[in-house]
């Protein structure tokens, strides 16, 4: 069998026998149920982030290992790997002049820029990769040539492009390529001139914890980041209050991967308050930035997160109820749409929902293609569903190959 077609469960077994470790070894390591490993292992239970996390903690590899990632003959398929390339490349440069001149002023890259902005939010992956490099080759020019606020202008405009890239990063696995995303992504923040870029900066590095298993340190950062724009939440500054709503939701799901649902709950309680604060749905658009370059927040995205909570902290019925609750507004982000239906479709998967949960990872498909094809929850739903039928449909068994599950 090749990689691809490897179950998270057989790559945990694979991992374990590696560490010379027994069922019951691991389980204990990892303070999981001996139960839920036996049944994750043989692919009858999907296995959750925070049971992933815990068992690759556990035998002190990456989480990436045991979910497969990068699925490296997905972005073959897509056309992912000369763009990916072409990116690593980009960023070889981030402090020097070059000898080209820059070919156009930062008014005229904004707009461009813009649209990677609202490529990541459609989680559209491949547009990312194909024009970032370039940009950032560009805007590294500017900040090295200009002098003053129009240096700022285009450290800021570089954390955006390099915060968009980190999502399609993060979202293909590809651990060594975030980092140096997030050292670029620093570099500019620092030298930008605004306080909310450094707080974005630390809102990505805090997510990049979810693959190492470092949740204590995760949460540290967002502590950091909280205090530094402080001042701006309690004046109501709404980039500010939703800068803070983002960091409080992240930091509920880092306390869900700990098991700390006191924590996880109180963090959702607090960026429900922000929310109330700032009053309406914003998506970034409307924020006195020049671009969209603010984080969105709001009711929805609390909403959503809610949800996403109970579904972490192992409440799945709750779970399921909240998420029917969710109504998403016009316009809202595709990327949050489909995350939302892949987390609802675990819910009701694990209710024994499979057809409402093979309903919601078709409307996750619909949505964001892209980022439903490359997360791994989908596969380990899929698995779930294929493993518990008896008789799979065409639509499973063309799911499943889509996202390269083994029948």
């Amino acid at each position: 069998m090749s990689e691809r077609r490897l179950s998270t469960g057989a790559r945990i077994a694979a991992y374990r026998r590696l560490n010379r470790l027994t069922q019951r070894g691991l389980a204990a390591r990892a303070n999981v149920s001996h139960s839920l490993l036996t049944k994750v292992e043989v692919g009858s239970k999907p296995a959750s982030q925070s049971f992933l996390a815990a068992c690759a903690k556990a035998m002190a590899i990456p989480v990436t290992h045991l979910t497969g990632q990068p699925f490296i003959e997905e972005q073959s398929e897509d056309r992912l790997s000369g763009p990916l390339n072409d990116l690593r490349a980009s960023l070889e440069n981030f402090d020097l002049t070059l000898d080209d001149s820059p070919a156009r002023t930062l008014a005229e890259i904004r707009p461009d820029v813009r649209d990677m902005v609202l490529a990541r939010r459609d989680a559209q992956y491949a547009r990312i990769l194909g024009r970032s490099p370039a940009l950032i080759d560009e805007l590294v020019q500017l900040s090295q040539t200009l002098a003053g606020h129009h240096a700022e202008q285009a450290h800021h405009l570089l954390v955006q492009l390099y915060r968009s890239a980190a999502d399609v990063a993060y979202a293909l696995g590809l651990v060594d390529l975030v980092s140096l995303l997030l050292a670029r992504m620093d570099f500019s923040a620092s030298r930008c001139g605004d306080p909310y870029q450094v707080a974005t900066y630390r809102y990505m590095r805090a997510y990049s914890t979810f693959t190492t298993g470092r949740h204590e340190l995760g949460h540290r950062i967002i502590q950091t980041a909280l205090a530094d724009i402080d001042a701006g939440v309690r004046a109501a500054d709404p980039v500010a209050v939703c800068a803070a709503g983002n960091l409080r939701l992240r930091a509920a799901i880092l306390a869900t991967r700990q098991a700390d649902a006191d924590t996880a709950r109180g963090e959702v309680a607090e960026a429900r308050h922000l929310a109330d604060v700032l009053g309406r749905e914003v998506t970034g658009n409307d924020l006195a930035t020049g671009y969209a370059g603010a984080m969105s927040f709001g009711a929805t995205n609390v909403a959503i997160h809610t949800a996403a909570v109970e579904m972490e902290l192992g409440n799945h019925g709750n779970a399921a109820e909240l998420a029917e609750l969710v109504r998403v507004p016009a316009g809202y982000p595709p990327d949050r749409i489909g995350h939302h239906h892949i987390d609802t479709a675990r819910a009701r998967l694990l209710t024994g929902d499979n057809e409402g949960a093979m309903n919601s990872l078709q409307l996750a498909r619909r949505i964001a293609p892209q980022k439903t094809r490359y997360h791994p929850s989908v596969r380990e739903t899929i698995a779930s569903l294929v493993h518990a039928s008896r008789h799979a449909t065409d639509s499973l068994i063309g799911y499943a190959h889509w996202v390269g599950v083994q029948l």
